[in-house]
């Protein structure tokens, strides 16, 4: 009895598949080029992000070989109505999940995303010795950083 059971059922749910496949519409859609936007965003892994008093500085991978670093000022993660934040920080779990987000609008920066854990106690970060400059906490805007 279960087996004629099971063979119905295997021979109805067959049944239906092959009728349904002749009801099947395929829907067009028109692509409209006043709906692209005009932003970009490139994702840098990071290994090591050093805090210091007034900036960030964060060791990144390049695409091929070798590292790269770059300054991040503390200044850009405040923000008002004349200008918006330009330092965004996401919380990601596990050490090797960081990464940093550079967005572009129109090939300028507007900002950047610092996806990485929140505590300080992860190994990923470290401080900066006493005492030691960075240089790059004034600037504006992040440059090009170099990824070959």
């Amino acid at each position: 009895m279960k087996r004629i059971f099971l063979v119905l059922a295997f021979v109805f749910v067959f049944a239906v598949n092959c009728f349904a496949e002749g009801t099947e519409q395929t829907v067009y859609y028109e692509k409209d080029d006043s709906k692209w936007t005009n932003m970009t965003y490139e994702n840098v892994p990071v290994l090591k992000i050093f805090d210091s008093r007034d900036a960030y500085l964060v060791v990144y991978q390049k695409n091929h070989l070798g590292v790269g670093t770059t300054v991040i000022p503390k200044k850009w993660a405040l923000g008002n109505k004349e200008s918006p934040k330009k330092l965004v920080f996401r919380n990601v779990y596990g050490q090797n999940n960081a990464y940093l987000c550079i967005v572009k609008k129109d090939g300028e920066f507007l900002k950047v995303v610092l996806n990485t854990p929140m505590k300080k106690s992860n190994p990923i970060w470290a401080v900066v010795s006493n005492g030691k400059v960075i240089e790059g906490t004034d600037k504006d805007t992040l440059e090009e950083l170099d990824l070959f």
